[in-house]
Formats: C-alpha cells, structure tokens, sequence
C-alpha cells in the first residue's frame, strides 16, 4: 500500500502480499496496553460519526491518535514503528480502516506529503485525482476510469508530494502523486453499470469491496499528478461533462479543505497545509468537473476524462 511495504501482525486480506524479502517502510505491531504519554499536546479532533471522534495528541516519543470504536494507535518518531493498543470489542474492519486510512495518512503528513481525501487514476498523461466529499461518485468515476484503460492509483487517500525546485528557480515543484490502497468500495449498481462485476471481498458499509484488479491496472510507484478535479455532480437533463479552471487562490484554499485529516491535524497545522496546497495549485491545474449524476452516462464520462489527458495509461 502507498507504493510501499507493510509488515504487520494482523492480516490485511484487502492488500496483496509483499515479494519475500521486501523492506517494510512500516511496522505494525499490537501490544495489551501503551505506554502512558509524556508531554502530551492535544492537536486536533476529527468527528467520525455519533459521538465517535479521532483526536490526535503529540507526546515525547511520537504521535497519539485516539480513536473512540477502535482503540488507541501510535506512530513512532520516525513514523515508522505503529502500535495498535488491542481492543476486544474493536471490529477488525474498523481497525485495519483506520490503519490504513487516518494513520499512515498521519505518518505521510508528518514525513512532508499532503494526504487529500479523493480518488485518482493514471491516464497516459499522468496521474488525475478526484477531490469530493463522501458519496459525490469518487470512487464510481474512478472505477469507470479504471475499466476503460487507466490505472488505479487510489481509492480513498491521495498523498501528494512536492519535490524541491531544480536549479532554475523559475519552475514550479515537480507534484508527484503516491499510490494509495487499491481495494475500492463500490455499489452494486455501479457494478452493474460500469462493467461485469468482478470478485469481491464482501461488504463494508453497504458496498462490495473489490481488491482483484490485475496488476497491470494498479499503479504501484509515484507518477507526477498532472490535474486535480473538484467534483460538482449536477442534475442530468442537458448537461454534458465539462471542466472550469480555478484561479490559484481558490485553488489552494479547496485543495486545503479536501485534506484526509485536516481537522485531525487542528488548526496550529493550517498553515502548512495552507503552503503545501498554494504550492500544489501553482503546479498543477486544479478544476471544477461538472458532471451529470447519471449511472449510464458514466462509462461515456469516463471516456471523455482520458481523451482530456493523453488516453489510457
């Protein structure tokens, strides 16, 4: 996951299995009970659902994040070391999730990428993320996207990287996306829409988790993110799919409210969120896709989106 390899005590059926005598970047381990912190700072606090929060907490030997149904996680100093305080009520679905959702999102944040909360695929071009809220049609766009030729880059979370400005100071930072997890969650009639529906591995909030993409339509390494798409589903009559580019200001400040855990990270961070973001629009193009919300117009969608961006990958 996220281009890299982690070696843990839990078994994670929604990824694949690692090559023997592959480096892990990360270490997943499971103890009875942490260690208490010291000096602890409460960051932020991100509400879940009901009365269920994630509050993060720095502390003299790494980061906290307290999670109300699932248990406690830390992440190491060097972000590399993470620890899951065993909770015998915790769902075993919830607790992989978050692992590899609001924590190595967490470690990524901390080693300097902009984890943003969207779909993306790898077109010929290069990668194009998808940017919405929860139930906007990420994941169905990137699906389509994804059967007619692209490659899945990510489901759910997006890391962006900036590389540093080569000696011509005139260029903008090369932005370069990170994959992420290519399990998706998908509806059934999305399924049967877009194609023939593949094996899943059941249902996680109502949806079919599918996780056997061939390899050939995985992106497995970092390619450079070439535009950045804000979902605007409208109503269907007369609409065809069409792009409005942001101006830089605008740009920034909704890349900046797309981050997977902004309100986690709490408001002493915003600023350098607020920098990787500018940094980000002035890269890369980042556009307002209207799109009619329409299930059979999707394929067609899709097809539209790749001639935009060089074809298939």
């Amino acid at each position: 996951m996220y281009g890299a390899c982690l070696a843990s005590e839990l078994l994670f059926p929604e990824l694949p299995s690692a090559d023997a005598g592959a480096t892990p970047r990360w270490e997943f381990t499971t103890t009875p009970a942490l260690a208490p912190m010291q000096d602890e700072t409460a960051i932020g606090d991100d509400h879940i659902y009901g009365s269920v929060h994630a509050r993060l907490f720095a502390h003299a030997t790494g980061h906290r994040i307290v999670v109300d149904d699932t248990g406690v996680f830390d992440i190491s100093l060097d972000r590399r070391r993470l620890q899951w305080e065993q909770r015998a009520d915790a769902w075993p679905d919830f607790v992989r999730s978050h692992l590899t959702g609001r924590v190595i999102a967490t470690a990524l944040y901390l080693d300097g990428l902009l984890p943003l909360h969207g779909s993306a695929v790898e077109t010929a071009d290069g990668v194009i993320g998808f940017l919405a809220p929860k139930g906007y049609g990420k994941s169905t766009l990137a699906w389509a996207l994804t059967q007619a030729g692209a490659r899945l880059v990510t489901d759910d979370t997006l890391p962006v990287e900036l590389l540093a400005r080569d000696t011509d100071s005139s260029r903008a930072p090369s932005v370069m996306a990170w994959p992420g997890v290519h399990s998706m969650r998908l509806k059934e009639d999305t399924l049967r829409a877009v194609g023939d529906a593949p094996q899943t591995l059941g249902t996680n909030e109502g949806k079919q988790v599918v996780t056997d993409l061939p390899e050939a339509r995985r992106l497995t390494h970092p390619r450079p993110l070439v535009a950045l798409y804000l979902l605007d589903p409208v109503h269907p009559d007369g609409v065809e799919v069409q792009w409005t580019a942001l101006p830089p200001m605008l740009a920034a400040i909704s890349v900046v409210a797309h981050v997977k855990i902004g309100r986690m990270l709490g408001a002493a961070a915003a600023p350098v969120m607020l920098e990787r973001a500018a940094t980000i629009a002035r890269s890369v193009p980042v556009r307002r896709l209207q799109m009619p919300r329409e299930l059979t117009r999707v394929r067609t969608i899709a097809d539209t989106i790749l001639s935009w961006h060089g074809g298939v990958a």
